[in-house]
């Protein structure tokens, strides 16, 4: 008995030593990141509302609504969460019904005559599989952890899902935008031509001037219809987005209101937060990932001591169907099963190996999600801030061109002026306004793509995902 005791601890000692540790390195934050509470404020769960815009917020609501990827990544984090509960349940006894019910004919030739007898049962059986080493532990921690990380990741598609809403929103404004530019520039450009007509009637021009003109006015024209083209295509690709029915889709009825925006004063956060790490979904289900991978590390290392279980029957059995439930005919039995490997030419190993290689390659993927995050928080950083540059310039580009072109209008008709700088002057002014909506895009684009590189308005709730490991 002693010698039995002392082989039961050490396999015991052993188990205990199973756990595989996830080795997730710490991640050192510049010395100069952080935002203050106003700022913290703004990454909330609904932060597209910052910008003030209730149509957008509709638009981004009926993204969510409809969205196909969010809905599949909804049902993907469902599926695993019934993954768990399926070995969760591989924890606890298992109880199930049996029953039966047979004839049988024989024949004894020392008699030279057939029997035949009937024979029931009714009962019930119990199994359970006694966790010595962890297996089943740690198959449902790393089950755990896969539905944790399914659930990150359907975060982070939603946070993609609301930061392209908001592009699509404001770049449907942008491409309508711009077509009312090309269209307003046509038919200016139209009435100009009208007077050129009649100046060239009145001998006051030369021809070269006129045909010129109508150079120019079809340049115009064919911008005109590019633009609407673009509008259309975008306007279906806003459609698909939203999860527009077919019908919708070909129709391309999406419009927004024309707004008013300061793309150079959003509130938008100025830093890295402290806690980024948590704020980003992706780094949390990558995490997750390397978490899983050394359970299962655990699991495989099982393998190489016995599994222990138990079962039991109870019931009844008799040849008569009305005598079957009785004291008479009750019967029960009981026992338990070990089974232990002893050769299987290196499978085990192999396996431990297998998972081994697999959290090595969650770590390094890990890793460089982290280094993702942080570069795509200082490459939107450094791109909002420059866009809001860049767009400051053009606004004021813009104000200098359309006052230049203003007076050269008046010079021109005074003569004061060549046909040959007012040319120049209206097509410049043309340039620098299809120009300034763009780089006003950009300018949104960025604090949008900023925002969601922040973590958008998520937040890894580790303290009651750490109790509910421990209640596990």
């Amino acid at each position: 008995m002693k010698h039995l005791a002392l082989s039961l601890s050490l396999l015991l000692i052993s188990g205990c030593s199973l756990s595989q540790n996830p080795n997730i390195p710490t991640t050192v934050l510049p010395q100069n990141s952080g935002i203050g509470g106003s700022e913290k404020l703004l990454l909330n769960d609904r932060w597209w509302e910052n910008f003030h815009d209730r149509e957008l917020n509709l638009f981004v609501q009926e993204a969510l609504d409809q969205n196909s990827d969010l809905k599949i990544a909804t049902l993907q984090a469902m599926r695993f969460r019934e993954f768990l509960n399926i070995k969760k349940s591989e924890q606890l006894p298992r109880i199930d019904a049996l029953g039966s019910a047979s004839k049988t004919k024989s024949y004894m030739a020392s008699f030279d005559q057939s029997f035949t007898y009937d024979q029931f049962e009714l009962g019930a059986m119990a199994s359970y599989e006694i966790d010595l080493w962890g297996k089943l532990k740690h198959t449902k921690m790393a089950a755990f952890e896969d539905m944790m990380r399914e659930s990150y990741l359907k975060e982070s598609i939603k946070q993609r899902i609301i930061a392209d809403s908001i592009i699509a929103y404001f770049g449907l404004k942008t491409n309508t935008k711009i077509y009312q530019i090309t269209k307003e520039q046509y038919l200016n450009e139209k009435a100009f031509y009208t007077y050129m007509q009649n100046q060239y009637k009145a001998g006051l021009i030369r021809e070269s001037d006129l045909l010129q003109e109508e150079s120019l006015l079809q340049m115009f024209y064919d911008e005109m219809i590019k633009q609407q083209d673009a509008l259309s295509a975008y306007k279906t690709a806003v459609a698909i987005l939203l999860g527009k029915e077919p019908v919708q889709v070909f129709a391309g009825t999406q419009k927004v209101r024309s707004a008013v925006y300061s793309a150079s004063s959003l509130p938008v956060p100025s830093n890295l937060p402290s806690d980024i790490l948590q704020r980003r979904a992706d780094i949390q289900a990558s995490q997750a990932k390397v978490k899983s991978s050394a359970f299962l590390v655990s699991v495989a290392k099982s393998a190489f001591f016995p599994s222990i279980s138990l079962s039991g029957t109870q019931g009844y059995v008799s040849g008569d169907l009305n005598r079957l439930i009785s004291s008479n005919t009750s019967t029960y039995s009981a026992g338990g099963n070990l089974l232990s490997p002893i050769l299987d030419f290196g499978k085990i190993q192999a396996n431990i190996k297998a998972a081994k290689l697999d959290q090595q390659i969650a770590l390094l993927e890990y890793q460089d999600t982290v280094r993702k995050a942080f570069g795509e928080v200082k490459d939107n950083l450094h791109a909002y801030a420059s866009n809001k540059q860049r767009l400051s310039s053009q606004e004021k580009r813009y104000q200098a061109i359309s006052h230049k072109k203003r007076i050269m209008e008046k010079q021109y008709k005074e003569g004061f002026a060549t046909y040959l700088e007012l040319l120049e002057t209206r097509k410049e002014e043309f340039e620098v306004a299809i120009s300034k909506e763009a780089i006003k895009f950009e300018t949104l684009k960025s604090a949008v793509e900023l925002y969601v590189s922040l973590g958008g308005g998520f937040m890894a709730d580790t303290k009651n995902k750490n109790t509910a490991v421990s209640k596990m």
